[in-house]
């Protein structure tokens, strides 16, 4: 028969090149290593059954960045928060113990503010349940506070109590701790004005009003957070409702009582946003990013 030709084989194929590695991480803008912080979520009193959506948009958000510590009155499906806190993991829980009723207010901040002095974080950032946080924004803002000393900053109001002023901060709005204040205070609670009677419901129902005078009877007064010729960091509002400045009369007197001037505009590093629902958390949260990732 015919003799067959030989056949060449194939040059092997160039080994394909392995992808390159991820890029590192962005160094932390506050190291954990150096002052840790922690925000704290309080149960809002507006729509309570939506609160279980609304936490688990929060996990899923701005909650593992900002360190988000739960508080809940029943069994939750987040773990319990380890003491020191700790850098990751989050977000935790923290049970109020079933004695400390919903209608002791006081009794139940009393309660959570002794837990965050013994997470031992440097800074404790107050919120609730419909609080929107940019947690790189509130990083920056954490490095301008010194944690050697009491703070009390945020989103500051004021009212006429007789014929003075009472300047507070929003609790809505969230506001910032270090742990000297958080020491101060569990040194002074029980003493007036650092506690309110079981009868006392106004108060008991505005436990963060009881706060903001504690502080200010030792010297610790909320101050000026907003970014110079932009406006405010802290929002006791969602976007939409700061953008068309459709504000409650409440909220625009007390905004007008302040002994600052208060800008209407919204600073370029806002930190923090309210009345803000599950599907808005993930919005807020997406528009940030987008932003940061472009």
């Amino acid at each position: 028969g015919a003799a067959l030709s030989p056949v060449e084989e194939p040059a092997p194929a160039a080994a394909a090149a392995p992808p390159p590695p991820p890029p590192p991480p962005p160094p932390e803008i506050l190291p954990c290593s150096q002052h840790n912080f922690i925000t704290i979520v309080l149960p809002s009193v507006v729509n309570p059954p939506k609160r279980p959506q609304r936490l688990q948009a929060i996990a899923q958000t701005w909650g593992p960045k900002a360190r988000a510590v739960f508080v809940t009155t029943k069994a939750s499906p987040y773990p319990p928060l380890p003491f020191p806190a700790p850098c990751g993991g989050y977000p935790y829980a923290l049970q109020v113990p079933a004695s400390i009723g919903e209608e002791l207010g006081v009794e139940r901040l009393r309660w959570v503010l002794a837990q965050a002095l013994l997470a031992k974080a440097s800074y404790v950032f107050m919120a609730n349940d419909h609080t929107a946080v940019i947690p790189e924004n509130l990083a920056c803002f954490l490095k301008s506070i010194d944690p050697s000393k009491p703070a009390y900053a945020g989103r500051a109001l004021a009212q006429k109590r007789g014929k003075s002023v009472e300047i507070f901060n929003s609790g809505a709005a969230g506001y910032v701790l270090t742990r000297p204040t958080l020491e101060l205070v569990e040194r002074h609670w029980g003493t007036a004005p650092c506690d309110a009677k079981r009868g006392e419901k106004w108060l008991q129902g505005n436990p963060g009003l009881v706060l903001a005078r504690c502080l200010q009877r030792h010297g610790v007064k909320p101050v000026d957070t907003q970014k110079e010729e932009e406006g405010h960091r802290f929002h006791a509002y969602g976007p939409v409702r700061i953008a068309t400045k459709a504000l409650d009369d409440w909220y625009v007197r007390m905004n007008s009582n302040l002994p600052w001037p208060s800008y209407d505009g919204c600073a370029s590093d806002a930190i923090s946003f309210h009345y803000v629902e599950s599907a808005e958390q993930h919005a807020i949260y997406d528009a940030v990013r987008s932003d940061l990732d472009a």
